[in-house]
């Protein structure tokens, strides 16, 4: 059996470049000396990310009188330590393929060696740091179900390298089956078993395997940044600063004084004036911090492409860093539609494609692969693009169905039952009207905010999927599979039960998925779908 391919003399020496690398990933191999780099990159970033409750007592310190020169000494000391442990590291750490697993072992005085499964590999991510781009190096990052840490990293590879292991890992058991047969005929090149590798890895390098699913432009970057903004955090950061800096000062302030004089001179003292520029105030402010998170999207996801190779979802994207994501499709164990109140200005969504707890591909966000900026109108065509997805493709529900309204009546009654308490105790003391006013405006409020989430919460029931909606001021959709599904928990009080209602939490490998107060027929329809196609579905669930 003779197989023929057109390929470039190029494509040809980088095909038999692969093939030697897969070659020597049989024998143990060593990491480049370049990989100290990122240990020591790694282990301050891990330090400085842990460090943020440091900030307030450094810069309290540093206006107080703080010793810059032991302040110097201190780091240096520390970089010091951190590059002798990572230069350790790298002299000990080795990592081979053998057979269907990948082998990394790695220690100083005790040796520690991790065998991987091929088929438990939850994610692997290509990685180019800045300062790795002029080399052509790259870090490949490895995660397996139900670890909560990376199982591997495999620091400064060459780049084509990185993505030939990558193939091989992602290909699973047909790759690794196919490279035990050319490592068992020797010297023989000329066997179909050879063939056939040298065949994959050229197939895998061809250009029009891999097929587009989605595009995001500059602009949708833009406006992601802009609605998902996460001002909060830098205010958390910021705060204790701010706590230092003496407000009163600055508003007694000569610049300060003209500031408010100008506003009343333009207000003429009109409330409704006055509360429009604190608007217009706060808007701008949440711009201002919306530059931050405008940057971060940019650098982190441009250009934003999503591409299916065979059953994997790959994503890249990055301009400091430039990443590289694979998923398989099979691995998918729910997606989730989200849509902050900002967001619906611009009618745009976020796909999450949710793994197994703990193994986000997005590294430390504690968010899963995503697609930013989508229009309701590309959902479907975004699921259609996966053919192995569990459940089909669908679009996102124009409607659902709410949950009983014994869900909003039931709670609504705590903050009235407080209100009227207060209201009795507030009334045998002798408070005044403001003390009820304020007293009933605030159970207003929250009751007002408990009927907006129960107007939200609903659900849509179709054969293979169901639906969650959710929202307060956003909204958010949550589509979960049935043969995903591992366990159905169905809860009834005595009320529930009168009113043929149950409580059901849908668990799966990604977390749990409550329906609070459905029909206890619905409750019924979900534990039975669920174990219908589970019984029809012979492959594992993860």
């Amino acid at each position: 059996m003779n197989n023929q391919h057109n390929m470039t003399p190029q494509n040809v020496n980088i095909a038999d470049n692969s093939h030697h690398f897969a070659e020597q990933l049989t024998h143990w191999q060593a990491l480049s000396p370049w990989s100290i780099i990122t240990y020591i990159f790694s282990t301050l970033k891990g330090i400085l990310s842990n460090g943020f409750a440091v900030i307030p007592l450094v810069y309290t310190g540093w206006k107080q009188g703080f010793d810059a020169q032991w302040f110097i000494m201190a780091v240096g000391a520390l970089i010091i330590l951190v590059s002798i442990a990572a230069t350790i590291e790298w002299r000990k750490f080795r990592f081979r393929l053998n057979g269907e697993q990948l082998e990394v072992k790695r220690g100083l005085f005790f040796t520690k060696k991790d065998e991987i499964p091929l088929s438990k590999i939850q994610n692997i991510r290509f990685e180019q740091p800045f300062y790795f781009k002029p080399l052509s190096l790259g870090t490949l990052i490895i995660e397996t179900a139900g670890s909560k840490n990376d199982e591997a990293q495999l620091a400064a590879l060459d780049t084509l390298q990185a993505q030939t292991l990558k193939r091989l890992l992602l290909n699973l058991k047909r790759t690794s089956h196919t490279l035990n047969e050319s490592i068992e005929s020797g010297e023989n090149k000329d066997t179909e078993s050879v063939t056939h590798t040298q065949s994959l890895i050229e197939d895998d390098l061809a250009e029009n395997d891999s097929k587009p699913i989605v595009r995001k432009s500059f602009r949708d970057l833009l406006l992601f940044g802009f609605y998902h903004n996460n001002f909060i955090w830098f205010a958390v950061i910021a705060g204790p600063i701010a706590g230092q800096i003496d407000m009163e000062k600055i508003f007694d302030s000569p610049l300060a004084k003209q500031f408010w004089l100008w506003i009343e001179t333009q207000t003429h003292q009109n409330i409704g004036l006055q509360s429009l520029f604190f608007i217009l105030g706060a808007l701008c402010l949440y711009g201002l911090f919306s530059l931050i998170s405008i940057i971060a999207a940019v650098l982190k996801y441009y250009p934003y492409k999503l591409d299916r190779h065979d059953d994997t979802l790959q994503r890249s994207g990055g301009i400091i860093s430039h990443q590289q994501d694979a998923l398989a499709i099979k691995r998918v164990q729910l997606i989730h539609a989200q849509q902050p109140a900002l967001a619906r200005l611009f009618k745009r969504w976020t796909l999450y494609f949710k793994q197994v707890k703990g193994q986000e591909v997005e590294q430390k966000t504690k968010q899963h692969m995503l697609i930013p900026s989508v229009q309701p109108s590309e959902v479907e065509a975004i699921l259609t693009a996966m053919p192995k997805l569990s459940g089909g493709a669908s679009a996102l529900p124009n409607k659902y169905t709410q949950i009983h309204i014994n869900w909003f009546t039931r709670r609504a009654l705590i903050p009235l039952a407080i209100a009227i308490l207060i209201s009795i105790i507030g009334g045998l003391n002798g408070r005044n009207l403001h003390f009820f006013e304020t007293t009933w405006l605030i159970t207003s409020v929250i009751i007002g905010l408990m009927y907006l989430r129960y107007k939200h919460w609903g659900y849509v029931l179709q054969d293979k999927v169901i639906w969650q909606h959710t929202g307060l001021l956003g909204r958010q959709w949550k589509r979960i599979a049935f043969d995903k599904v591992q366990h159905v928990k169905i809860t009834q009080t005595q009320g529930q039960k009168r009113a043929r209602l149950a409580y059901v939490e849908v668990g799966l490998a990604s977390g749990s998925v409550v329906f609070p107060y459905i029909p206890a027929h619905i409750a019924d329809q979900i534990v039975s779908r669920s174990l219908h196609s589970v019984s029809r579905n012979s492959q594992n669930w993860i």
